[in-house]
């Protein structure tokens, strides 16, 4: 074998480890490496309505406010010290009974095209519950959430429960448990309160666990 062969030889294998490298980084980069590389996309695009959440993955803060959330104007609500929004308690109970019902929810590990679901129920006690998941379409990868929700403001939603995340490229494919107090936001166009404690506790990646408005 000549030289020249050998030396092409060894650029094409390194080209080839260097290239799976890469595609394995992709699974477990962080929460800003990863809206640093979505950003540059979504601004690549020629239209918006072209934007692909599932080949683009996340949906960066982009754009102001809606000016209304479940029957809830903004511009009526009070703000405190730090510019949070306040609710009346008449507020709150037109935004409970607005949000009852059946939403869609995601991880982003498993899809964000296939869907899965969670139901909003209140008691006669007037505790919120929020119970549901998502399950995916080609393996055993699921996300479970099971808990009670108390209504901050329209934009954020106060997570009291257990949420279980099991994918298998994560902690060795063991489903990892969160317990306790999670705070749900919304921010910018966003349709969907975001778990903003995104930190795997058990790997070192970001986990984006949204429950949507819809």
């Amino acid at each position: 074998m000549s030289y020249t062969k050998v030396i092409i030889i060894i650029v094409a294998v390194l080209a080839f480890f260097s290239a799976l490298i890469a595609i394995a980084g992709l699974g477990l980069m962080s929460a800003e490496d990863y809206a640093t590389r979505e950003q540059v996309a979504y601004e690549s695009l020629e239209e918006p309505q072209d934007y692909d959440p599932d080949k683009f993955a996340l949906d960066a803060n982009r754009g102001e406010l809606r000016k209304e959330y479940f029957g809830i104007k903004l511009a009526d609500l009070e703000q405190d010290e730090n510019g949070n929004f306040i609710m009346s308690e008449q507020q709150r109970e037109t935004f409970v009974k607005n949000i009852l019902g059946k939403h869609m929810c995601s991880l982003q590990w498993i899809s964000w095209k296939d869907f899965g679901s969670v139901t909003i129920s209140q008691d006669t006690d007037k505790t919120i519950h929020v119970k549901g998941g998502q399950k995916s379409k080609t393996n055993s990868d699921y996300l479970d959430i099971d808990g009670t929700l108390t209504v901050v403001n329209p934009l954020h939603l106060k997570f009291e429960g257990e949420i279980i995340t099991c994918v298998d490229y994560i902690n060795n494919g063991k489903p990892v448990k969160r317990k306790g107090t999670y705070n749900f936001t919304v921010a910018g166009q966003r349709r969907y309160w975001r778990m903003q404690e995104m930190t795997n506790p058990d790997d070192p990646c970001c986990d984006y666990v949204d429950i949507y408005f819809d």
